[in-house]
């Protein structure tokens, strides 16, 4: 989001199953940083040719398990197998290019773009 629009959404489908929620939102993570550096290098390249600071990099996941995957350079049962190109998240974290925050899926505005209207929100 950049001043309350959206900047870059895409889907795809991947070559590989993940084996578990976590190892699946790790990959889109590792995707969407991916994406959102290009933009912000961008951003910011406009921002100084206007002589202003570019903000941070701030990426939101619903997901606290990918989250804590990210931040824990151990590479456990669970991770292990994730082809090696997804892990260069970990790097982007640990020097500070990129920020995760937690955002909860209720209020997570990609979400919408992949999943159906329950009855509830079609009647609001």
């Amino acid at each position: 989001m950049l001043l309350g629009a959206p900047v870059s959404w895409g889907n795809k489908k991947h070559p590989s199953v993940p084996l578990s929620t976590s190892e699946g939102e790790y990959i889109e993570l590792s995707l969407a940083v991916q994406e959102g550096k290009w933009t912000h290098r961008l951003l910011c390249e406009i921002m100084a040719a206007a002589n202003e600071d570019g903000p941070e990099l701030m990426i939101r996941e619903d997901n606290q398990s990918c989250i804590k995957m990210t931040k824990n350079p151990v590479n456990h049962g669970r991770i292990k197998h994730i082809n090696i190109q997804y892990h260069h998240i970990r790097d982007e974290v640990k020097r500070g290019e990129v920020k995760l925050e937690y955002c909860e899926t209720t209020v997570m505005l990609a979400d919408s773009m992949t999943k159906g209207l329950t009855d509830h929100a079609t009647r609001t």
